[in-house]
């Protein structure tokens, strides 16, 4: 976390602030911010940002320098923020990582307390080779999606995980999807692929209500203003262990999928059969 909703509403945000901005000042405090085989960030002083896209996970933010276009990919990992500040005063905060300065003023800032997101610094082309993306989940088709499914063995929890099958999903919107579709994440990825239509339908759907309610917060996501998400008070799985289902009042059980913390009503989604059961936690 953050997922899509998360990374969509940050692009929104600044989509309506940074276009047109000159990065006058650019700093990397924490090297191991940056990804491989990234350029530094003071490359990017003196380009005019042009656009601000998402692409799965990550925020791009497209730039004309001097020299040619350059594309700063930031990816926040399971604890970064990008935080817009109209004064580059006050910057002894914790966890600051990085800071772009902006003509007029203003300054945008990577806080990442745990330093799993990352930064990257490059040409349009080598930017999206490195981050080596499939289909983003609000582009993706249904037949898509099935023909992937339908090669794959694995449980389908763990293959809509998957980045470079599609982009975007996490664990808190894969299980709530999974649970709109009425399919159990432990089943098999050729035998989910028969119902690919209703599983990116359900997806899209849940996507679309957390995009709306500006994404979800349990700690440490944070919109551009620094203030909260609301789909927290939406979830109908993920984080309700023990607590009634919405639909048949069964209560909600956890178990592990691949290593992943996994949430799920057991009467709603059946269990597939031949099926050896998730250790439960």
């Amino acid at each position: 976390m953050p997922e899509l909703p998360e990374v969509e509403t940050v692009v929104r945000e600044l989509r309506g602030r940074l276009p047109g901005a000159v990065i006058t000042r650019a700093v990397v405090t924490a090297s191991d911010m940056y990804r491989r085989g990234s350029g530094t960030v003071s490359s990017l002083e003196g380009a005019r940002v042009t656009a601000v896209e998402r692409r799965g996970k990550a925020i791009l933010v497209h730039c004309a320098g001097p020299s040619g276009d350059l594309v700063l990919a930031v990816h926040l990992g399971m604890t970064g923020n990008l935080l817009w500040t109209e004064s580059t005063h006050d910057a002894a905060q914790p966890h600051l990582h990085a800071r772009w300065g902006l003509s007029g003023g203003a300054e945008l800032r990577l806080v990442d307390p745990r330093r799993f997101g990352y930064v990257l610094v490059g040409a349009p082309e080598a930017v999206r080779a490195s981050l080596n993306m499939g289909p983003d989940a609000l582009a993706m088709t249904a037949d898509e999606l099935a023909r992937t499914l339908c090669k794959r063995r694995a449980p389908v929890k763990s293959l809509l995980l998957d980045q470079r099958i599609i982009a975007g999903l996490g664990n808190i919107y894969v299980d709530e999807s999974l649970f709109l579709a009425r399919v159990h994440p432990l089943t098999r990825g050729d035998r989910a692929a028969l119902r690919a239509r209703e599983l990116l339908s359900s997806a899209r759907r849940v996507l679309a209500r957390a995009i709306e309610a500006r994404g979800t917060t349990f700690r440490d996501y944070r919109r551009t203003d620094g203030s909260s998400g609301e789909f927290q008070m939406r979830l109908r799985v993920y984080g309700r262990e023990g607590e009634p289902c919405v639909r048949c009042r069964t209560r909600i059980k956890r178990i592990e999928v691949g290593q992943r913390g996994t949430h799920l009503c057991p009467r709603c989604q059946r269990a597939p059969r031949r099926v050896t059961p998730s250790r439960r936690t």
